[in-house]
């Protein structure tokens, strides 16, 4: 079964369908280690700016802290991922939800085909 394109779980927000129209596309394209790598980065990066009031969160700082620990990333995955440290708090937060909706849905799709 094939997935609905990512934007379907999205708002209406013209700045949520910018981000899904720049990086749409590659999200679906990912490999599931590399969806849920993105979305420990998103959310550990989010977390960080929601723990400390004072604190910048950076998903760059959390590639490299994760690639440093092992993990393995694309370049083209890495740049599109850091540029998400352009934009809106509120926007990325709705990027990662919908990106962990896409990934429960063909999580789920894998879980029930056994």
């Amino acid at each position: 079964m094939t997935a609905p394109p990512i934007d379907c779980y999205v708002s209406d927000s013209p700045e949520i369908a910018d981000l899904t129209g720049r990086y749409g596309d590659r999200l679906q394209r990912m490999t599931r280690y590399e969806g849920l790598l993105t979305i420990m980065l998103i959310a550990s990066a989010l977390g960080d700016g929601f723990l400390d009031p004072e604190g910048e969160p950076s998903i760059e700082l959390r590639i490299r802290l994760y690639l440093s620990g092992g993990y393995r990333m694309s370049r083209e995955l890495q740049t599109a991922l850091t540029a998400l440290d352009d934009c809106d708090e509120r926007q990325v937060t709705a990027l990662l939800v919908a990106l962990i909706c896409y990934t429960s849905a063909e999580l789920t799709d894998l879980a029930l085909s056994g």
